[in-house]
């Protein structure tokens, strides 16, 4: 287990320092589908932090997740689609799909798929605040 040292100036979640990530958003390991789902869920991460969200991974067709009012997730399909949600209740969600190429293995592709996301969430954000 990596023994952390929390930097008192670090802002950031205490719990790790953005650069634990660094391998894996600089792409070194995005190799196959389920590393590009943990790519996804690291940049969502580092941009929730930056936008003041937290996302949490939803299932495709997880119909009976009870999510709650201000709630935050994202879904992957098969096609490497991702969809962000804002929960407005339990049945009703304002939605962003954001596509990615189906294969990220470049540092090029690694920074277009981060610059989509960052995108897709500010979009849900204005759709958001037009609800509210």
């Amino acid at each position: 287990m990596k023994n952390i040292e929390v930097d008192p100036e670090d802002t950031l979640r205490p719990e790790y320092k953005r650069s634990d990530f660094g391998e894996i958003i600089r792409g070194k390991y995005a190799t196959t589908q389920v590393d590009f789902h943990q790519l996804t869920g690291a940049l969502l991460a580092c941009i929730g932090e930056d936008e003041g969200i937290k996302f949490m991974h939803h299932s495709i067709g997880n119909y009976l997740a009870d999510h709650h009012s201000g709630e935050w997730t994202y879904e992957i399909d098969n096609a490497n689609q991702i969809t962000l949600r804002y929960w407005l209740d339990s049945l009703r969600n304002v939605s962003e799909t954001v596509s990615s190429p189906p294969v990220v293995m470049t540092p090029k592709e690694r920074s277009e798929i981060h610059s989509a996301l960052l995108e897709g969430v500010k979009k849900l954000k204005a759709k958001i605040s037009d609800i509210k």
